[in-house]
């Protein structure tokens, strides 16, 4: 018997992050462990997580202390009010997915709507969304309960992360014949409705593989929880194919006589069974269906006919051959070229001895009285109708990459298939060897029988997972939170990181505390950097994100390491009009204004500076809040620090030369101010100049 895996079974990302969220609290504290209600509808895994120490309470009132962990399904804010009120500790394992239809609800109530949820009305999952509007809105389970809803102004409708897909389309269908969508001409109710889809896709998914499945098999197991919501609608859904189908909880459930006569039997799972006891379900009916056919091999000697397929056991491998026991009178020859599809030195890099393999019979006796096979043949012959169900269902297939020929690669998949080279990764690859060998997950984009023809696309299996990963990292990212992210791409006005699947935009002020012109100054394509989310769009799915928020801002030490009338060390960045910045530290900026250039009058600041120039200053005042520091060059001077380590003199005067020879102290006269400092523009403010000292522009 044939067991065959349903594509999307087991935890859901939900799910699974609970669980790890719980695990990892409980190892990195101590004292009493809560959950109120179990953390995931299944009772294997709430006796896996008691043995750690985390208890389930139906009160709250339960816990007087210690941790408590708020399950997947989300809860009321006022149980999360009553945790704290307690003084408990609470570790938040709401999915994503249920805590973006929490805050959907919780806003549109506050902008006036009606919130309509599309669900069961009695799931933990629901009762916690209407929980977050007050206990105002609307649950509806069919498009009948939706019809005699009464009439509302405005209308916002979100489902049920766990809601089939078709269900919320119908009741949303009701809705919209009775009001009118947003910017959509109704029949006159004057009513709007605004339509959210919080349905976390993967239970699409899994319902979608669980139904194609059913379809393709003579038996069909479905393993969960009794109590899982989730798992009882992939049973209804399989049970509506018309194929047998048992809903189990552990392997120790199965019965022998379901899978008696089976060829094909179909194994799936709800969001709430861990890998382990599907797994040990899995091994349990391949055990069943061995037994089977053992008992149906005894009790028959096989005729067989040419053009049938027949299970046999490898016995013997010779260089040219290997001998298959079908169970016929004789054993069968498997001729090395009829092993496989593609071009092979030695029958063991295909089976080995004691391998169940499933053959071609290509003559039920030759000229000398052998049994002719062929396992390649074979081979194909399944995986015309597995890829046929693949193609039209649009599921995908998995293969190895055998050789790189012109335009792509040639993969395994019992047949031979190509894969383009433009359809190998999101992007562009330059080598393709590295493949060979490797095992890829495609999805099939063009399947001719007739002509053997199967044509695959990588790309297009990792553009979903790209996309789900995407939602996955949306629905968990919150404004303030620190995450690590790769730089993929420089533009002139910033750089765009992936955090996880979406590309968030740090923006060129955001990259430092100083200026930066270009991104490129600071950043490479490819670094990982830490950044702060500062602003998420959900409705745009759009994430701006800031670099400078996470690491020290300069200015905070400024006023310590630059005190007033200290002599600092600084480089012209820019020349203005009315004097020059300087920079005394990347992010941190001066200003000198003209008329602290000299002891005389100085018509243009690049008469005594030139910008890269390196110069000593005073320090005259300091504004960490605002930014701002004021310098002076002319009493950097008097301490006989000149721009290039030289006294300056005033510029030759036309009186003659002994005049000429007046150095600055003596040509600025007895106050040690300059003579004609009447013609010198006063200090601008920062503001009506422009330019600030050490703003980030």
């Amino acid at each position: 018997m044939e067991v065959t895996r349903a594509a999307w079974a087991g935890f859901c990302f939900g799910v699974k992050r609970a669980i790890e969220l719980a695990l990892k609290a409980r190892a990195e504290n101590t004292g009493p462990f809560f959950t109120l209600g179990p953390l995931i509808h299944n009772p294997q895994v709430v006796d896996f997580l008691a043995g750690k120490g985390i208890q389930v309470i139906e009160d709250l009132a339960a816990a007087k202390e210690g941790t408590l962990i708020i399950r997947s399904h989300g809860v009321e804010p006022e149980v999360l009010a009553a945790a704290q009120e307690l003084g408990l500790r609470v570790v938040d394992a709401t999915c994503p997915f249920v805590r973006r239809a929490q805050r959907l609800a919780k806003d549109l109530t506050e902008e006036g709507y009606t919130v309509v949820v599309v669900g069961d009305k009695n799931h933990p999952e629901v009762s916690g969304i209407v929980g977050w509007t007050g206990g105002k809105a609307q649950v509806v389970e069919n498009p009948e309960e939706a019809a005699r809803l009464p009439e509302h102004p405005r209308l916002g409708v979100i489902a049920q992360t766990t809601q089939p897909l078709s269900n919320f389309e119908a009741v949303v269908k009701v809705l919209k014949s009775r009001d009118r969508v947003v910017g959509e001409v109704g029949n006159g109710h004057g009513a709007e409705v605004k339509v959210f889809e919080t349905i976390c896709h993967a239970v699409a998914e899994r319902q979608q593989a669980a139904l194609e499945l059913a379809r393709r098999v003579e038996v069909m197991v479905v393993v969960g929880g009794y109590e899982s919501a989730n798992t009882q609608k992939l049973t209804r859904i399989c049970l509506q194919t018309g194929t047998p189908t048992y809903h189990i909880e552990t392997a120790d459930q199965l019965k022998p006589e379901w899978f008696a006569g089976v060829r094909a039997a179909g194994l799936t799972a709800g969001a709430s069974t861990p890998d382990w006891i599907i797994e040990e379900v899995e091994r349990r009916m391949n055990e069943l269906g061995e037994n089977a056919q053992e008992e149906m091999r005894a009790a028959e000697v096989k005729t067989l006919r040419g053009g049938e397929i027949v299970k046999g056991v490898v016995v013997e491998i010779n260089q040219g051959e290997v001998l298959v026991d079908v169970g016929a009178k004789s054993e069968g020859v498997i001729p090395l070229r009829e092993l496989s599809c593609f071009e092979i030195a030695s029958p063991k890099e295909v089976v080995s001895v004691g391998d169940e393999i499933d053959v071609w019979v290509v003559k039920a006796e030759d000229s000398e009285g052998r049994i002719i096979l062929s396992k390649g043949r074979a081979d194909a012959e399944k995986a015309w109708g597995r890829l046929q169900s693949a193609y039209e269902s649009q599921a995908p297939v998995e293969g190895t990459v055998r050789e790189v020929v012109k335009g792509g690669l040639i993969v395994n998949l019992g047949v031979r298939a190509f894969l383009p080279a433009s359809l190998v990764e999101r992007g562009y690859v330059e080598d393709l060897s590295k493949y060979v060998g490797q095992q890829v997950n495609c999805k099939i984009i063009e399947f001719n029988r007739a002509r053997k023809k199967v044509v695959l696309s990588r790309k297009a299996v990792l553009e979903e997972e790209y996309r789900q990963r995407r939602k996955e990292t949306l629905a968990s990212l919150e404004e303030g939170a620190v995450v690590r992210g790769v730089i993929r791409r420089l533009t002139s006005f910033g750089a765009f990181v992936d955090i996880g699947g979406i590309d968030g935009l740090l923006h060129v002020s955001e990259i430092s505390w100083y200026r930066v012109n270009h991104p490129g100054e600071v950043l490479n394509v490819g670094d990982e950097i830490e950044v702060k989310v500062i602003k998420v769009d959900w409705e745009n799915e759009r994430v701006s994100l800031s670099r400078k928020q996470v690491i020290p801002n300069p200015w905070d030490s400024v006023a310590e390491k630059y005190p007033v009338n200290s002599l600092v060390e600084a480089r012209v960045i820019r020349l203005v009009p009315f004097g020059a910045f300087v920079q005394l530290e990347p992010g941190v900026e001066g200003l000198i204004h003209i008329s602290h250039f000299a002891d005389w009058h100085v018509a243009r600041p690049e008469d005594v500076l030139t910008e890269g120039e390196r110069i000593t200053v005073r320090v005259l005042s300091v504004d960490p809040a605002g930014r701002r520091m004021r310098l002076s060059l002319r009493e950097a001077v008097r301490e006989g620090y000149g721009p290039e380590g030289e006294t300056k003199m005033a510029p030759e005067p036309a009186g003659g030369e002994d005049e000429a020879a007046q150095p600055v102290a003596e040509a600025a006269g007895e106050a040690g101010e300059p003579r004609d400092e009447a013609h010198t523009p006063p200090e601008p403010a920062f503001e009506r100049a422009g330019e600030t000292g050490g703003v980030n522009e």
